[in-house]
């Protein structure tokens, strides 16, 4: 047995609920699970195909106990959610877990063709028996990440550690050297291609607003249904205004996009403001008081400076 599989027993003895993750039969790769019983969680795993962030489950779990297997970008969503109160940080047990990288499956199946044997020890990756380049199949976020290991409820500090330059940091100088009218158009470039499938708001932990997003909302009416970059573009901004101070920076829109807007480089930029105005990086402190949830519309304003 396991040292996780252990592990989640024990917690499940306290909470009867654990969201973790299992092997499939395609290609072993993980899926996530819902752990209720000891002989449940006997086929809990953990590897580099364990994506998802489980966090956006517990919003819908409010006023329950559960315990959560979370890695570092994991956990920073579940202290964000603690800080905004949407979750009560008593009733959660976090099991954390290290974490390198995460692959890019549906590169490698893109490549190699569905359900590719994946096997992956954190050095040496090989598809159906075969090796092949590591590096170029882990997941972008993962590819600068400075988050190792999980920041806890407890709000332990989170340890860090880089990688080198990558085609990710590419495209962020690229953008920086970009003048206002180049960044516009590059970003209406980028909203022609949304097909308005709300998966980055779906996959998102911190989008829990649900049956009264405002990008659904008839009254008042902020965006319609079209099929247009207009449209998409309002969408788009609704959500990454929504998201100001919030965003944890899992990169779970980004992986969730099915055209590959590269989604973060604009929630990377809004976190560095958020984090140079008000000293304040989300998921860090559950008891810090987000920016957002601060601001008094009677005793703040903006003097234009």
């Amino acid at each position: 047995m396991s040292e996780l599989v252990s592990t989640i027993q024990k917690v499940l003895a306290e909470t009867g609920l654990v969201l973790g993750w299992s092997a499939t039969g395609a290609g072993g790769v993980a899926a996530p699970e819902r752990f209720h019983t000891a002989e449940e969680a006997e086929v809990a795993i953990f590897d580099s195909t364990c994506v998802h962030n489980l966090s956006v489950h517990l919003p819908r779990l409010k006023g329950r106990a559960v315990g959560i297997v979370a890695k570092a970008c994991d956990a920073r969503s579940i202290v964000e959610l603690i800080a905004e109160r949407e979750v009560d940080g008593d009733q959660v047990r976090v099991i954390e877990v290290s974490c390198t990288d995460t692959l890019d499956v549906k590169a490698i199946w893109r490549r190699y063709g569905y359900g590719a044997l994946i096997e992956d020890d954190g050095s040496e990756l090989r598809v159906n028996g075969e090796p092949v380049e590591r590096e170029a199949f882990v997941q972008a976020k993962c590819l600068d990440c400075e988050d190792r290991q999980p920041a806890t409820p407890a709000g332990k500090p989170v340890p860090s550690g880089s990688k080198p330059a990558n085609a990710r940091q590419q495209l962020r100088e690229d953008f920086q050297a970009m003048s206002v009218g180049e960044r516009r158009a590059f970003w209406r470039e980028q909203y022609a291609r949304c097909i308005r499938c709300h998966a980055c708001r779906e996959a998102c932990p911190m989008c829990y607003c649900r049956d009264v997003c405002i990008m659904q909302t008839t009254d008042p009416h902020w965006t319609g249904g079209g099929i247009n970059t207009a449209e998409a573009e309002m969408m788009q901004l609704i959500r990454v205004n929504h998201l100001a101070g919030r965003c944890t920076a899992c990169g779970e829109c980004e992986r969730a996009c099915p055209v590959g807007i590269p989604l973060m480089l604009l929630m990377e930029e809004q976190n560095r403001a958020i984090e140079e105005m008000f000293d304040y990086r989300a998921g860090v402190d559950p008891e810090a008081k987000p920016p957002l949830l601060t601001f008094d519309i009677k005793g703040d304003s903006w003097d234009g400076e």
